[in-house]
Parts: structure tokens; sequence; C-alpha cells
């Protein structure tokens, strides 16, 4: 029923914009990446999805398309609404989302909060292949060799993203869990 809400950043807070579109506040959930986004800006263009519920209509916010496209594939696995779509995409980029769901790393996506060990499988069970197939989503190559994970590890430990980044490339094997790969670039 809606694409976009377009208008004036009234507030941001907590996961939630409010769009003064035509006199009107619209209060839209939003992902992490969207609160941050529109946080900087004084007019915005919000991809969005209505749900509709028996008991309420919820407007969602996305921070770009690709994101809504990752979000409603999400919606569509059993077990997962709106709420759990909007924490997953929260927790993590769309890239490494996209590409977690890909790889069927479920240990990546039980790693955010609320999501288990049997809804992180379903999910890469049902999405893997319409993840790899989607034209919205594309799966950039570097985060198939990158484990976020580490380079979080590494940053909680003092070193600056780029300097984890280039750290765990340099050490980082297919097979490597996170804690060898962060091992082996403590003791490298």
């Amino acid at each position: 029923m809606f694409d976009y809400i377009s208008g004036k950043v009234s507030a941001v807070c907590n996961n939630r914009i409010v769009i003064d579109c035509g006199g009107v506040g619209f209060s839209l959930v939003a992902t992490a990446s969207a609160c941050a986004e529109f946080g900087k800006t004084a007019e915005a263009k919000v991809p969005v999805y209505l749900a509709v519920r028996e008991d309420a209509l919820e407007l969602y916010g996305f921070s770009s398309v690709r994101e809504r496209e990752l979000f409603l594939h999400l919606i569509a696995v059993s077990g997962v609404g709106a709420k759990l779509a909007i924490t997953l995409l929260s927790g993590m980029s769309v890239d490494r989302l996209a590409a977690a769901i890909a790889s069927a790393d479920t240990s990546a996506l039980s790693a955010v909060k609320g999501v288990g060990k049997k809804t992180a499988e379903r999910i890469a069970l049902e999405l893997r292949d319409k993840i790899a197939a989607s034209t919205e989503i594309t799966l950039p190559a570097a985060l198939a060799t990158v484990d976020e994970r580490a380079v979080l590890a590494l940053a909680s430990l003092g070193y600056e993203k780029k300097e984890a980044e280039s750290a765990v490339k340099a050490v980082a094997k297919p097979d490597m869990t996170t804690e060898q790969i962060v091992y082996a670039v403590l003791h490298g």
C-alpha cells in the first residue's frame, strides 16, 4: 500500500522515526541503520512497509530499499515476525545478514539477541536460495572472507576498525571459527 514516506524528520528515538508529512506525524518502527541515517537529516524519503494485524496497523521504516527487501524475505519465514526481522536487521548490516543467510552461518544469525538456533536454521534453510537469487540484495565478495564478529572482538580489544579488518583478512581461512581468527591475530 505504501512504498515510502517523504517529509520532515520530527523525531528519532530508540527504534522509532517520526516523519511529518503534510501535517501528519507518521511514527515508524525503524532499524538501527535507518535511525542513524535519518537522525542526521532534516528531510527524508523513507522506504516503508505497512503491517496489517488484527489489532493494529504498524509502519516499518528502512534505510534503503535493499533493507526493506531483506525484511520482506525475513517475515516470509515461518516463526519470524516483523519485530524479529527488525531486530535482525538492527543486529548486523544488510550485507552481513545477507551473507550469513546465503552461507547458512547460523552462529552469526543466532548471535543476534532473540534469535535462537532453530530460528536461525529455519531462516538459513528457507532463504538461502532466495537471497542468492535476489536482484535487490547483492552479496559482496569481501564479506564472504571477513569474519565481522572477529573484527568486532578485536575492536573491543583496542584495535582500530580498519586495522582489525586487515588483520582478520590476513589470517582468516574459510574453516576457522571466530575464536581461532582472533587468536591467530593476537598471537601471529
